[in-house]
């Protein structure tokens, strides 16, 4: 679910995150400009970076390698 805030379109985890951190919510209300900045700053505090995907893929094939 997509949810407006202030004209920028975000996610609900990223709401959430949000309102977990509220120094964004006012540094975004003032500078709506610096969404790529939380949106970086969102993926490095949720794990949600392509390393970290791959780190995941990587633990799932060397625990499949153990059960074979």
């Amino acid at each position: 679910m997509k949810i407006n805030l202030h004209g920028m379109m975000i996610n609900e985890e990223m709401y959430l995150y949000m309102r977990s951190h509220p120094k964004w919510y006012l540094i975004l209300s003032r500078y709506p400009d610096k969404i790529n900045d939380f949106i970086n700053q969102y993926h490095l505090d949720t794990h949600t970076t392509m390393n970290d995907y791959i780190h995941k893929i990587e633990t799932i094939i060397q625990m499949i390698e153990m059960f074979i």
